[in-house]
Parts: structure tokens; sequence; C-alpha cells
């Protein structure tokens, strides 16, 4: 579904006439990001521990929109790593308790997003007072690094993919002769990421993230 939505919005976007209004510009966004972090001990299909977890992150990133009529196009980038998703938590380790080798300690997980990449249509309408209320379609796609420290276990580092959804409604206007100002509040839904450590041990990271955005551009 997400494959499919990517290549529908970047075929209708190269449909765009030449003469299509094309805008470049920042955004700064104020993110809350909701983790639910299950625990799948012996990799059975059974969850053994749950935790919610949120976090909230501050971050800008670069924006291009290409306009036609009422539908806009467009493409954001956040040049920066974030860290979306950090876990602790004390465990004992009942290996070798008969020879008094039984320890405890802190279980460790981080989710290091970058290359952060939104792919979005946002159709509107426009008022006689110049404001313009949107709606938000957008594929996601992003690098992420989850690191997994365990007291029974090798520690764990792997790369993974993150894809979601995002939806969101917002608020444009024009100011001055080329620029444009916009809100935005949207919600992105991840797909579920998982590692499994060397104990078989697998951890499953359910992320959503909700966040408020102001935006700046010029068009040309």
């Amino acid at each position: 579904m997400k494959k499919l939505l990517l290549s529908i919005l970047i075929a209708i976007a190269y449909m765009l006439p030449a003469a299509a209004e094309r805008t470049i510009g920042i955004t700064l966004s104020s993110a809350t990001i909701d983790s639910t972090v299950s625990d799948d001990v012996d990799s059975n299909g059974t969850t053994d521990t749950t935790k919610n977890i949120s976090n909230d992150v501050n971050y800008g990133s670069i924006f291009f929109e290409a306009s036609n009529g009422p539908v806009t196009f467009g493409v954001d980038f956040i040049p920066f790593t974030a860290e979306f998703d950090a876990r602790s938590t004390t465990q004992s380790s009942l290996k070798a308790k008969a020879d008094g080798a039984a320890t405890s300690g802190t279980n460790k997980g981080s989710v290091d997003v970058s290359n952060h990449l939104t792919f979005y249509v946002q159709p509107g309408k426009t008022f006689d007072n110049g404001v313009r209320v949107f709606g938000t379609l957008g594929y996601v796609t992003a690098s992420a690094e989850a690191q997994v420290t365990s007291i029974s276990s090798t520690d764990k580092t792997v790369d993974l993919n993150l894809d979601g959804i995002k939806y969101g409604l917002g608020l444009a206007k024009d100011i001055g002769a080329s620029g444009v100002l916009k809100l935005e509040y949207a919600e992105t839904d991840y797909d579920d990421i998982s590692v499994t450590t060397s104990n078989n041990t697998k951890v499953t990271a359910d992320i959503d993230n909700t966040t408020l955005s102001l935006s700046v551009g010029r068009k040309f």
C-alpha cells in the first residue's frame, strides 16, 4: 500500500505543467513520539512485556513544493539524525545461578532515525480572505539504527528501514509578494520495527509521531 501510494504521488507530480507554482522553504516542528515496545523473550510469538514510551523532540526540515490549482505536491527532508525512541529497564539474569553467577543490570534500547523523507500531496481550498485550508496525505521513509544492550545477550546494532503514512490538516496564507506561511497538525503511523538479540529475545517497537509544524517558504 505504501509503495503504491509513493508511486502514485511521484507519477502525478511528474504530470504537473512547467508553469506550476513552486515553493522552497524551511519547517520547524514540535513532535511527540509515542512508542509501544514489546518483548518476546523466546521469539515464540507471545508478548512477555510491554512498555509505553513518550518522547518530545523539536527539529527542522527543508521542503520543496509544486502547486497546480488546488493541489500541492511536495517533499520534506530532515537533514539531521534524531533519537526517536529510548528505553531502559532493570532485569535479573538467572544464567548459571547454581554457580553464583546470576547478575542484575539494565537493559537498554534506542532507535536513531536519519534521512527522513516525506513525499506528500495537499489538496485544499482557498477562501476570499486568502487563507487556504488543506489536508495532507504522505508517504514517509527513513533509515533507522536500532541499538540493544542486554545483560543476558550480546549487544546488537541493526540498520532498518522505517516507513509510514502521514495524515494532516493545515492552514496556509501568502505573505508579501512571493512568501507563504503554513501551519499544520499531522500524525504519522510508522510500521513496526523489530530486533532479535543473540539470546533469541525479539524486541518490537510500534512508533507514532504527532507534530505541530510552522513553515515559511518562498515562491518562484
